[in-house]
């Protein structure tokens, strides 16, 4: 009687590499991204091409604010603008990506975006109309990161 012993191993030995590679998946990266009266920070320096999903919260305790991500290689603060100083979302030199509105003081939400490696700006293009339209980009609210 003929044993199989060396394919019966090699199956489990397939077996176990096909497991071992199917738990390396890393899956989306996680970036927290924390809203501030005038400031955006995230808690990563470092984002991977492919799925990133983006944890927005707004930490200001005055203001609703909104997370804007455009790809570009321009200039974080030479973004185009439009007639009321907001960033023009269809503007030159830029690539609308997608973005969370209306995140209310202390609440939190998340999207997820597909990106490529390349240059891109998150931002917070809210503006208040106080005597002279005051938009939150125009006083340094945005954040300039590579996606690797």
């Amino acid at each position: 009687m003929k044993t199989r012993k060396p394919y019966q191993i090699l199956i489990v030995v397939a077996l176990l590499v096909v497991s071992v590679l199917a738990g390396c998946s890393s899956g989306p990266t996680k970036v927290d991204v924390s809203l501030t009266t005038y400031a955006v920070t995230f808690s990563t320096d470092s984002i991977k091409a492919g799925d990133v999903v983006f944890h927005v919260t707004n930490d200001a305790t005055d203001q609703i604010h909104e997370f804007v991500i455009f790809k570009t290689d321009l200039p974080g603060d030479q973004l185009p603008l439009n007639a009321e100083g907001a960033v023009d979302e269809e503007g030159a030199g830029i690539t609308f990506m997608g973005e969370v509105e209306d995140v209310e003081i202390g609440t939190s939400q998340d999207f997820t975006l597909t990106l490529e490696p390349g240059k891109y700006v998150g931002l917070c293009n809210v503006g208040e109309n106080v005597g002279d339209v005051v938009n939150h980009y125009t006083h340094g609210m945005y954040i300039e990161f590579t996606v690797k």
